[in-house]
């Protein structure tokens, strides 16, 4: 029971501060999962990244379901989960009626305008953080460069970029 506390625990605090959505939360996911409470290595939580970023749904749920599940099966998956969503739950059922006034408030302005390089940061240090075992041949920082180049460039859908990646891994036995 302690370990599902401390399951629990661990994706509640994370669901509190992780403005932004799902990606922003991948570095926070990655330091209570990965370094403080040691539940898979880096190169899983990398294998588990890629694969959920493969699937649809949001990433932290993902990220969430697979950490709960190897820690404790099933029943930690959904409390993992649970710990997760439950704060932007009861925020939203108490804020939303809130909304309409408070949208238009300066300092709800000005909190958010704040918050929002805050999250551009957390997703560009998710990136370098993560780089360092997805860019580990010359293959793969050119499959990454030229996804970023296409990213910016074009306007193909994200996800083919997903599956392309998918298929060169496989074809180029990476």
């Amino acid at each position: 029971m302690n370990l599902l506390l401390t399951l629990f625990w661990s994706f509640v605090k994370i669901g509190c501060v992780g403005y932004g959505g799902g990606p922003s939360m991948v570095p926070l996911i990655k330091e209570e999962v990965v370094n403080l409470q040691q539940w898979m290595s880096v190169t899983d939580f990398m294998d588990v990244l890629a694969i959920g970023n493969a699937l649809p749904g949001p990433i932290a749920t993902k990220l969430s379901v697979v950490s709960g599940y190897q820690v404790s099966g099933a029943v930690g998956a959904v409390v993992a989960t649970l710990g997760i969503v439950m704060p932007s739950v009861i925020a939203l059922v108490l804020l939303l009626k809130f909304v309409s006034y408070i949208k238009d408030n300066p300092k709800v302005k000005s909190m958010l305008k704040g918050l929002r390089p805050v999250v551009v940061a957390m997703l560009a240090y998710a990136a370098y953080d993560l780089s360092f075992g997805s860019l580990t041949s010359l293959v793969t920082w050119i499959i990454g460069g030229v996804t970023l180049a296409l990213m910016i460039f074009t306007k193909i859908h994200p996800a083919l970029f997903i599956v392309a990646g998918a298929v060169a891994g496989a074809l180029l036995k990476l």
